[in-house]
């Protein structure tokens, strides 16, 4: 019943209109590749769905959080660590700051959320997390990835010169 559900709200997410909001208004921090905290939806408002909400609505009623992601480039995992019994929280990756880009869903019922996005550009992105039919729950998010090309030697260079100085 839930995919069936998740399936037709991921479509309204994906078209949704911005109720005047900004994800970066509700960021809690920023995280970048390689970055992870422990955070908490229970307690936390729910800025994201209702009438007075920002973009959701529906069945993703509990509190919920949001994070910035600064990322470089390349491919990207983020991986949302919790206990379903406890509460069944789900995982958004958006691609601007008026969540209106869906570029990425996980609405499981396992202990475990990821979202995989390869060849992501380097920009800003916001992780969003929110509460199934009004759950909350304690998380570890995480974000790995593999930097673009470019990027990757932007850091190998950047490695270079640190050594070169070191030496003189």
């Amino acid at each position: 019943m839930k995919t069936a559900a998740s399936l037709i709200a991921v479509l309204g997410l994906a078209t949704a209109a911005n109720a005047g909001g900004s994800l970066s208004a509700l960021s809690l921090g920023t995280l970048s590749a390689g970055g992870a905290v422990s955070g908490s939806t229970i307690g936390a408002t729910d800025d994201l769905a209702g009438a007075d909400g920002f973009v959701l609505g529906g069945t993703w009623t509990g509190g919920d959080d949001v994070w910035s992601l600064d990322w470089a480039g390349g491919d990207m995992t983020a991986s949302l660590a919790f206990t379903t019994a406890t509460g069944d929280i789900d995982l958004y990756v958006w691609g601007d700051d008026g969540a209106t880009v869906l570029l990425g869903a996980s609405e499981g019922t396992g202990d475990l959320e990821e979202v995989e996005l390869l060849g992501l550009a380097a920009g800003k992105y916001f992780i969003m997390i929110d509460g199934w039919l009004g759950d909350e729950n304690d998380y570890d998010l995480s974000i790995s990835g593999i930097p673009s090309p470019a990027s990757a030697a932007l850091l190998g260079l950047g490695g270079l010169v640190a050594t070169r100085r070191r030496r003189a």
